[in-house]
């Protein structure tokens, strides 16, 4: 069985990114063949051979081939190649050994990667924080963004944090002072409704907190409608007002900004919330129009 899935994922990780323009040569098939039959080899018999390809003449595409086999054994001996080829001068070998560390799962390469982060430019620092995500290392992407050394850093590992649905760790990020803005959008994508609520209610920047406003409505349940009715109906605040019509508009709360529209107390507000259920294009519209058209609510 585990034969059968590790040559899936030969196959998608080959389908992820590790082709080349040309087709291999009968050459490499032959020897990418190989590989994959050292798959259901015994680690003492397959390291001795990797570590001959790796070494020797072979292209790139079997040398990052024989990485991915490495990912597959159970062998401290094979952590440690993909360790020291992730710190290779070569960009392929090196961007491919990251990724195969990630993929491995394994605790000691996983943990030697931040050595490599810490080194690396930019890009071995958005491919060590690829590794983590796919191997589920929350705790490793959070510390990259708590010591990052710029906003740009601090972005990227918070971005990856947000599609790992790592809401704790952002949450504590959040607590940090000024740390609000950049993390608006990664508490959108993690749906985690109680920390924009919580910057939406807070004292930072106006523009921070409509942001955060806006960003409800791509949360999109009836939990996140409610709070942007809720913040729109308190607010005394044109620019809050404005964004959590924004946030109903993008979760297309059609039903939301009807009641809103029927609970108006002044005719500027009904025609703002009036425009807002025309762009919805829906029947709660219609049903507001006619009755604009004949004087009712």
């Amino acid at each position: 069985m585990r034969y059968f899935h590790t040559m899936l994922m030969a196959l998608l990780l080959v389908a992820g990114g590790t082709t080349f323009a040309q087709k291999p040569t009968e050459q490499e098939e032959l020897a990418l063949a190989a590989m994959e039959g050292l798959m259901a080899q015994p680690a003492a018999r397959a390291l001795p051979i990797i570590r001959k390809v790796l070494a020797g003449q072979q292209s790139t595409l079997v040398k990052q081939r024989a990485l991915f086999v490495l990912s597959q054994i159970d062998s401290p001996e094979a952590g440690e190649i993909l360790l020291q080829t992730s710190r290779s001068a070569d960009v392929a070998l090196r961007r491919e050994a990251i990724r195969s560390i990630g993929i491995g799962g394994k605790d000691k390469a996983l943990a030697g990667l931040q050595d490599v982060y810490a080194a690396g430019d930019t890009g071995v620092k958005a491919q060590v924080l690829e590794a983590w995500m796919i191997a589920g290392r929350k705790q490793e992407v959070y510390q990259a963004a708590l010591n990052a050394k710029s906003e740009e850093e601090s972005g990227k590992a918070i971005h990856m944090l947000s599609v790992m649905g790592a809401v704790e760790e952002l949450r504590k990020l959040g607590d940090r002072p000024n740390a609000s803005g950049k993390l608006v959008e990664a508490y959108a994508i993690s749906g985690d409704l109680q920390s924009l609520r919580k910057i939406a209610d807070g004292n930072a920047e106006p523009s921070v907190r409509a942001e955060a406003v806006r960003k409800i409505g791509i949360i999109s349940s009836d939990a996140a409608g409610a709070a942007l009715r809720d913040i729109y109906t308190r607010s005394t605040e044109p620019e809050i007002k404005s964004a959590a019509l924004e946030g109903l508009l993008i979760a297309d709360d059609e039903k939301g900004v009807l009641a809103l529209y029927r609970a108006a107390t002044t005719p500027e507000e009904k025609r703002a919330l009036l425009r807002t259920l025309t762009m919805m294009d829906g029947d709660a519209a219609l049903e507001a129009i006619d009755a604009a058209l004949e004087g009712k609510q």
